[in-house]
């Protein structure tokens, strides 16, 4: 029978399944727009100040006897005019004009002839500032137990900024309360500069439950955000994350892994097992999976809100063999 069919089979003692987590939206208007710094703005007002100086210089040391003054005094007050209108514009006007010009670009250029809904989406993948490498989560399983088994995560993955500004960063994690979710320990940070380290004492505090949609939670608001320089800047280094959890759920189960931020290939690994479970997981023609083999890499690239599946459930008596033991 294959994998997707045991996923089927729900014994009647088990309770009614968990609310599936809601979506978060995606469709946030986010545009790169970054602030400028002082000599970009200089660079743009320098030759406004220039006229301004010039203006201000006729109007104060141009002799009123000399021929033409009315003109001259006319032009400078003009330069001095000109001068104040382009502060102003700098200041005021130039981000919005420019937003609204990319907008009218998006729609022409960006997902043309498309709807405005599908545009945003393509949008906001070019808009992506964060991108996770070297994406690895692990699994452990205890031995099934009237149905139920613990499993033990671990997630580590890297994360670049490939913005034009520094971004802040803090990672998150999500679980359904229905699965009793256990957060142990929690690392991330640049490796020879700043870590921050959690373990399942800290990250009690830091617990977040919400009955309403039924999921308990890590925020990346409770923790201390990082500032990640951008790669086009010369940086080269990444942050490193690693996440461990447990969680309690069927010993037949479907697990999917929502990718939250755009990420680089993806490896699904079984770190232990019991003899009568079989894990499995595929759906993906990216996936590259030999016999025998405890891992699953994803060679693709997944933008924000797509996701991994995994199947385990218990092993039919003829389809079991026996593993060796070193």
């Amino acid at each position: 029978m294959p994998p997707i069919e045991i996923l089927s089979v729900e014994e009647a003692s088990e309770h009614a399944a968990p609310t599936p987590i809601p979506a978060k939206d995606r469709t946030s208007a986010r545009r790169r727009f970054y602030a400028l710094s002082l000599k970009d703005h200089l660079r743009l007002l320098l030759p406004f100040l220039l006229a301004g100086a010039v203006g201000v210089l006729a109007r104060v040391k141009y002799p009123y006897w000399w021929p033409a003054n009315e003109l001259v005094y006319f032009l400078a007050d003009a330069l001095i005019v000109a001068m104040i209108l382009g502060i102003a514009f700098d200041i005021f006007s130039a981000k919005l004009l420019v937003e609204r010009i990319s907008d009218g670009l998006a729609q022409t250029l960006v997902g043309r002839g498309l709807p405005a809904e599908m545009q945003g989406l393509v949008r906001d993948v070019v808009s992506t500032d964060l991108v996770r490498d070297h994406y690895v989560k692990s699994y452990a399983f205890s031995t099934p137990e009237d149905g139920r088994i613990h499993v033990n995560v671990e997630v580590r993955y890297e994360i670049r900024n490939y913005s034009e500004a520094v971004r802040d960063y803090a990672p998150e994690l999500t679980a359904e309360t229905f699965f009793q979710p256990e957060f142990r320990f929690l690392e991330y940070g640049i490796a020879g500069r700043k870590l921050y380290t959690f373990s399942d004492e800290n990250l009690a505090s830091k617990v977040e439950i919400e009955d309403t949609l039924g999921v308990t939670r890590v925020p990346r608001s409770a923790l201390t955000p990082l500032s990640l320089k951008p790669v086009g800047a010369g940086e080269k280094a990444a942050c490193q994350v690693t996440w461990r959890y447990g969680l309690t759920v069927p010993e037949q189960y479907c697990d999917v892994t929502d990718l939250e931020e755009a990420t680089l290939g993806a490896t699904l690994h079984v770190e232990a097992i019991p003899e009568e479970l079989e894990f499995v997981s595929g759906c993906d023609a990216s996936l590259h999976h030999e016999a025998g083999s405890q891992s699953w890499y994803f060679e693709r690239a997944f933008i924000a809100g797509q996701h991994l599946r995994a199947w385990w459930f218990r092993r039919k008596p003829s389809a079991r063999i026996p593993r060796s033991r070193n």
